[in-house]
């Protein structure tokens, strides 16, 4: 579908205190990208779990 995204939020597997939200299209691969510390916001708080 053309212009499709998803918001999602995210948890910290290590401190269910934080939450993290955003948007995509690609939703497994921004998962990836954040657990692998691709993003500033979450790097210090993963893994991370949908």
């Amino acid at each position: 579908m053309k212009g499709f995204h998803y918001v999602y939020i995210l948890v910290s597997e290590t401190d269910d205190e934080l939450h993290y939200s955003g948007i995509t299209r690609d939703l497994k691969s921004r998962l990836i990208g954040h657990n692998r510390g691709k993003c500033s916001h979450t790097s210090k708080h993963g893994p991370l779990e949908n």
